[in-house]
């Protein structure tokens, strides 16, 4: 990719929250984001089918270049009060596709004081996104995309390719990278450097 730019981790870290859908320069991949990427929606062929370990799981149906958005990730949005008390319930049946917005905000820009973190939660209203599962080595990264207002509080979820994919592969993204001793649940990932564990 000729046009790919290698970013320092402290570009890495602010890009991905200023991936602003007017100003597209911003974007980490510029040659493969367009304006509006998010509103275009699922651009690439994919199939939801069953795994043996995992459960449900996306693949692709057809080729996919690195740095290609696949989908965002979509749900209810909650206040953090609200999701800790479904969380709570959704363990207790053993399923939960919650995912914190505030999770991929860059510590230095951190939430302001007094400010209310929010939840994606995909358990009842949701797309294809909720389907992937996690890998220790995936294809796919999670960018934090400003659409209507750059509070990051309220930016939307965008998967996008971080290699070539190829059809029928699985997709799959880094649940939690950062993991404390003791903590997460078994991981089925089954790639070479997996932790043994994720969130």
């Amino acid at each position: 990719m000729e046009d790919f730019h290698m970013m320092t981790k402290e570009e890495f870290c602010w890009r991905k929250v200023t991936l602003f859908m007017s100003a597209i320069q911003c974007a980490v991949v510029t040659r493969h984001v367009k304006n509006r990427v998010l509103q275009k929606g699922v651009q690439v062929k994919l199939e939801v089918f069953r795994t043996e370990k995992k459960g449900w799981a996306v693949r692709t149906r057809e080729s996919i270049s690195q740095g290609t958005f696949v989908c965002e990730y979509i749900g209810e949005v909650l206040k953090d009060t609200e999701a800790n008390k479904r969380c709570e319930s959704y363990d207790n049946i053993g399923c939960s596709y919650l995912y914190d917005i505030d999770a991929h905000i860059d510590g230095a820009r951190g939430l302001s004081e007094g400010t209310v973190p929010y939840v994606i939660d995909a358990t009842k209203y949701g797309n294809v996104s909720r389907f992937i599962n996690h890998s220790c080595s995936p294809n796919l990264v999670n960018y934090l995309v400003l659409v209507e207002s750059m509070d990051c509080q309220l930016a939307h979820i965008g998967l996008f390719t971080n290699r070539d994919v190829a059809p029928g592969e699985e997709l799959s993204y880094d649940y939690c990278s950062k993991l404390l001793p003791g903590d997460g649940m078994n991981c089925h990932c089954g790639a070479s450097n997996c932790r043994g564990r994720l969130c």
